[in-house]
């Protein structure tokens, strides 16, 4: 597998965290936090509006590593650290991108994949969250 990929090679995706999607997204996964569900309350915030979950970015940043490199093979997951540097409003239109920044054959596993990510708000370019990932490209 390691042929398929090197250091350099990157992939992206826009998403916008529209809101009744993202308040939904939030009820789902146990976050009743009320920046992502009190309007009034959010609005009076220093974010001056609703805001997406942590787990909602993090999440399309995890699951963008996760197709792309299913697209290559059978792939796990191995670890994901994150970093939040600013707040995402709902609304707002995102790109996700990541880079392969490492590579290691593991004999009787397969290829890890070392990967550095943004996402990124579109509007003023202004980086919402970084994150690390390490996946391994399974041996068939």
């Amino acid at each position: 597998m390691a042929e398929i990929i090197k250091i350099g090679d990157s992939f992206e995706t826009e998403h916008v965290f529209e809101e009744s999607a993202s308040r939904a997204f939030a009820l789902l996964v146990g976050d009743t936090n009320p920046m992502h569900h009190d309007a009034a309350l959010a609005k009076a915030s220093r974010f001056g509006g609703l805001i997406a979950s942590g787990t909602e970015t993090t999440a399309r940043m995890m699951g963008l590593t996760a197709a792309h490199f299913s697209g290559l093979g059978p792939t796990v997951g191995m670890e994901f650290t994150f970093r939040f540097r600013r707040a995402v409003p709902m609304g707002a239109r995102a790109r996700i991108r990541w880079e392969v920044t490492g590579i290691e054959r593991k004999e009787g596993l397969g290829t890890i994949a070392v990967c550095a990510g943004t996402l990124t708000l579109v509007e003023t370019g202004v980086v919402a969250v970084e994150g690390t990932s390490k996946g391994v490209l399974l041996d068939s």
